[in-house]
């Protein structure tokens, strides 16, 4: 993921354009995310911390976000300096810490764990199943689990040539299952992995009750659905939600 340290500006600039791919990334994310306030959450593989500030505004407790990049844990900590517009410094705080690593572990676990793209960074099935066993590890039981993530059913023969015109990035075949995210000229390699890699993983970290959203325009924005009927039926992308036993 070296990119995300020397050359994250045409990730950022995609990230936070207005393109209406961001309702696509949002709406089901932050349905099946739900009520967050006052719960301790989690959030894996925050980036420059757009996620973590959403959960602080909506009434997290605490918020500690993770991520193996220094440049984009840089880019979150100055956002969430004092006196900072979003800044929420008594809320959340940032370490570097890699979603796989076997050793981590909270005191006093999550109420919820959030992902925003993590696991297609797996370049194996073991290291997937370690970022299971990393999840349940520091959730409580009981708690929920909600990420958005490469779809084990999407298929990258069929994207349009034009797809980073219309949408802002596209795929490059590599080596399936290993793929490229490309913005301009910023690049990443990713791993699409089955259901059963994803649903077996989970379970290894003890979580179950494994669910599948596909991604919707919100129900105000329908206007846009005959324009980006192209992607949804094919989305690149999906929800994905679990909770811990006990």
């Amino acid at each position: 993921m070296a990119d995300y340290d020397k050359n994250p500006s045409p990730y950022l600039q995609q990230a936070f354009s207005d393109n209406p791919y961001r309702l696509l990334e949002w709406t089901v994310f932050l349905e099946e995310l739900g009520q967050v306030q006052g719960r301790k959450v989690l959030d894996l593989a925050c980036g420059d911390g757009r996620l973590t500030r959403v959960l602080a505004h909506g009434g997290a407790a605490n918020v500690l976000g993770l991520d193996v990049s220094n440049e984009m844990l840089d880019r979150a900590k100055a956002q969430n300096e004092a006196g900072q517009p979003d800044a929420f410094p008594d809320i959340v705080d940032y370490k570097q810490v890699s979603a796989s690593d076997t050793g981590f572990a909270l005191a006093d676990p999550a109420d919820i764990v959030t992902a925003m793209y993590l696991f297609h960074y797996a370049n194996s099935v073991e290291e997937l199943t370690a970022m299971g066993r990393f999840i349940g590890r520091n959730l409580k039981p009981g708690g929920r689990f909600v990420t958005y993530t490469i779809s084990p059913d999407y298929d990258f023969t069929d994207a349009p040539d034009d797809m980073e015109r219309r949408i802002g990035f596209r795929y490059d075949i590599v080596n399936p299952p290993e793929f490229a995210l490309v913005i301009k000229d910023f690049a990443v390699p990713i791993w699409q992995w089955s259901r059963q890699n994803h649903e077996d993983a989970l379970r290894a970290g003890g979580l179950t009750d494994i669910n599948w959203h596909p991604l919707k325009l919100p129900a105000d924005r329908q206007d846009l659905a005959s324009d980006w009927s192209w992607y949804l039926d094919n989305a690149s992308c999906i929800v994905m939600t679990a909770r811990k036993e006990g």
